[in-house]
């Protein structure tokens, strides 16, 4: 009877054992919230901030661009836009950025039209080249499923610039006495990028700039007539370029 008691004591004490146990290894396999909170989740006050692995990083990372695409809203000219950038990253967040854009610009068919039509042209400049100091402000950065068999990193960025526009007056017919003349621009371009490797990333811009510039009157070939000024004019250029960018 001694004995029998003694191995039910021991049974018992083994099935216990191994019941705490069972509860620990449950236990431990709950989500701990608290600990998720604290490895993701920063707090500030009363507020939370994100704190996101990134894959492709950017800060204190000199970069060069080369981009192409259409100018889109002149209403006389059609053609094609170049530009190429250099800049670096201080931040993941903030940027600065030295651009030079170049116009590859020619007459659009309503203005042909008109030149064939009556002999005449309207009064407009056309655009040269555009070189512009930019800040660069990047707010957004994700990562998007790509037909569930590639992660695309990407960012979404803003620059506010300054710089020297110049520009073509269209005065002659033959195109040979037009006269380049430079003004002061400033411009706000929107830039997605969408990251492949540790150093490329596509790019797409719809870059905006705006100026003032003199207006001049047409001159009609052999009339002997001379330009006249027509005062300034508010001048607002739009271009959507695609390219790629090199981080070093």
């Amino acid at each position: 009877m001694k004995t029998a008691l003694m191995i039910f004591a021991a049974l018992t004490a083994t099935s216990l054992t191994a019941f705490a146990q069972a509860k620990d290894s449950k236990d431990s396999d709950k989500l701990d919230l608290k600990k998720l909170e604290d490895k993701y989740w920063a707090a500030k006050d009363t507020d939370f901030s994100v704190v996101q692995n990134r894959t492709y990083n950017k800060e204190k990372r000199p970069f060069v661009t080369l981009s192409y695409g259409p100018m889109v809203n002149d209403e006389w000219s059609v053609g094609r836009m170049t530009n190429i950038a250099g800049g670096y990253y201080f931040t993941e967040r903030w940027g600065f950025e030295i651009a030079h854009e170049m116009g590859d610009l020619k007459e659009n068919d309503g203005l042909i039209q008109i030149k064939s039509y009556n002999g005449l042209q309207p009064n407009y400049n056309k655009f040269v080249s555009y070189t512009s100091a930019n800040l660069i402000w990047v707010p957004f950065y994700a990562k998007m499923s790509f037909m569930d068999r590639k992660i695309v990193y990407f960012d979404m960025q803003f620059a506010l610039g300054v710089g020297n526009m110049t520009y073509e007056n269209q005065l002659d017919p033959s195109e040979t006495s037009n006269e380049k003349k430079t003004t002061l621009g400033y411009n706000f371009d929107f830039t997605q990028q969408l990251f492949f490797s540790e150093h490329f990333a596509v790019r797409l811009d719809v870059k905006n700039k705006w100026s003032k510039q003199d207006l001049m009157r047409y001159r009609v070939q052999g009339s002997g007539s001379t330009s006249r000024d027509l005062g300034t004019t508010n001048r607002q250029d739009t271009s959507i370029l695609l390219g790629l960018t090199f981080f070093y």
